[in-house]
């Protein structure tokens, strides 16, 4: 499945528009993991940081978590969905930028979790070695 190509909307907001709307609508229910930054760059033909970036923007909006290891998971309960205005009068979707510190800090984290990510696959891996060895 590829995104639209005839939009102005960045493709990491289409995804996370996408993946909002099946939470939302129940298809992903609260406690369901949801795709890996990995399945999303093969859905959707991005790149795995617009992946993550995608994932970013649903952890901001607390409709998901990440668990170093284990993935991102809706969470429980859904937070009420946004109205059409927010406090201040302003209309959703325009709200303020993020400032260059939360951005990188943000990045940062995204690659630590990948980083994280790989070295807990290496690490099922040598203990399935282990296992295999003690088995022979």
């Amino acid at each position: 499945m590829s995104l639209p190509r005839d939009t102005h909307t960045p493709p990491y907001r289409l995804v996370a528009d996408e993946l909002r709307q099946q939470i939302r609508s129940g298809r992903i229910k609260p406690g369901e993991q949801v795709p890996s930054s990995r399945e999303l760059e093969a859905k959707y033909d991005i790149a795995n940081m617009t992946a993550r970036s995608a994932l970013r923007v649903l952890r901001d909006e607390g409709l998901i978590y990440s668990t170093p290891g284990r993935g991102n998971f809706v969470v429980e309960p859904l937070p009420p969905e946004p109205s059409e205005t927010s406090g201040a009068g302003e209309p959703v979707g325009h709200r303020q930028m993020p400032s260059a510190e939360y951005l990188e800090l943000s990045e940062r984290l995204d690659t630590l979790t990948a980083k994280v990510d790989d070295l807990m696959g290496v690490f099922q891996q040598l203990a399935s070695l282990t296992e295999r060895q003690k088995k022979n």
